[in-house]
């Protein structure tokens, strides 16, 4: 297992403080479609002695989730960032099927240890958002409907991610509710997962398996990686309280989840991929605008997680 780590802001600064606590792998939030975007981060992170190997977040693929008219040019600029990651040597991208976009909470300000705040979800607070999704879709489209779709997509896209020696992981919908503001979703527990690496067996079709997403479920993390291990190609770690309908991020060593027994399931199956923190709290000097995203708190995360790494 290695050690991973998405950055907000993408700078040199956050590049070296990365470097320095042992983060051998670095994950980039879309950079749009031009390829030279992609060199240059590539380039910034050989420059401090890691690999830029993964790509997530903020991908085109709305029209393709609802299957909307500009679906076959969402399709196209996957399919060309594809082969970039291939050409690279980029190895994993990870993307979900959330019809809101990405995740969606409704307040960034829950109270944690020592005067930090954290993000939440209640499902009762009202149809809004503190994330920077694109929030309830205008088009409402039925679970039937979003699983037709993704099985199209990935018949588009499998045999270019093969092709690439580029694997695709799922994330699941967060919130995972299998009705939110609306709508319908469909990635919402393991089994909804399995489904997917099912869909259309490839060596590409694989999964992130993320465990502030599927806790809230109230789901057996722990036999869940023995369940899913061979299709696990990434790994999110963020811990949570409460359920799906209502619950708050928490520091990764306070929460519901026993995050040292998932560590070590993941190595016992084998796992080789990377782990990355995911959402934590803000800290004393952060902004608190890029909730869950703060520099300070993913570094304290990531010493966690080293620690569970070497452990385990």
């Amino acid at each position: 297992m290695r050690l991973s780590m998405i950055l907000t802001p993408f700078s040199e600064e956050n590049l070296q403080l990365a470097a320095q606590i042992g983060v051998e792998e670095i994950v980039l939030v879309y950079p749009g479609p031009e390829k030279d975007s992609l060199i240059k981060a590539k380039r910034m992170v050989d420059s401090f002695g890691m690999r830029l190997t993964h790509i997530e977040r903020k991908l085109p693929h709305d029209q393709i989730v609802h299957n909307l008219s500009g679906r076959d040019g969402q399709v196209e600029k996957i399919k060309s960032l594809i082969r970039e990651m291939g050409e690279l040597s980029l190895e994993v991208l990870c993307y979900n099927w959330m019809p809101s976009e990405d995740w969606c909470r409704t307040t960034k300000s829950n109270p944690e240890r020592g005067g930090s705040y954290t993000t939440g979800f209640d499902h009762g607070a009202g149809q809004r958002t503190v994330t920077d999704a694109d929030g309830t879709p205008e088009t409402k489209t039925s679970a039937k409907e979003l699983w037709v779709n993704l099985e199209w997509f990935l018949d588009q896209v499998l045999p270019v991610a093969e092709d690439a020696k580029v694997k695709l992981a799922i994330h699941p919908d967060d919130p995972p509710l299998t009705e939110f503001w609306g709508n319908e979703q469909i990635i919402t527990s393991v089994e909804a997962m399995k489904r997917v690496t099912e869909l259309s067996p490839s060596p590409s079709n694989g999964i992130c398996f993320c465990t502030g997403s599927l806790g809230p479920t109230g789901e057996d993390l722990v036999a869940s990686i023995r369940t899913l291990k061979e299709h696990i190609y990434f790994v999110h770690l963020r811990n949570t309280i409460g359920n799906a309908g209502s619950f708050r991020e928490t520091w990764h060593d306070n929460g519901d989840l026993d995050l040292p027994s998932i560590v070590h399931a993941l190595k016992e199956i084998g796992y080789d991929g990377t782990i990355r923190p995911d959402h934590v709290p803000s800290m004393l000097g952060d902004s608190n605008e890029a909730s869950g995203y703060e520099m300070k708190g993913r570094l304290y995360a990531a010493g966690y997680i080293r620690g569970l790494m070497q452990s385990s």
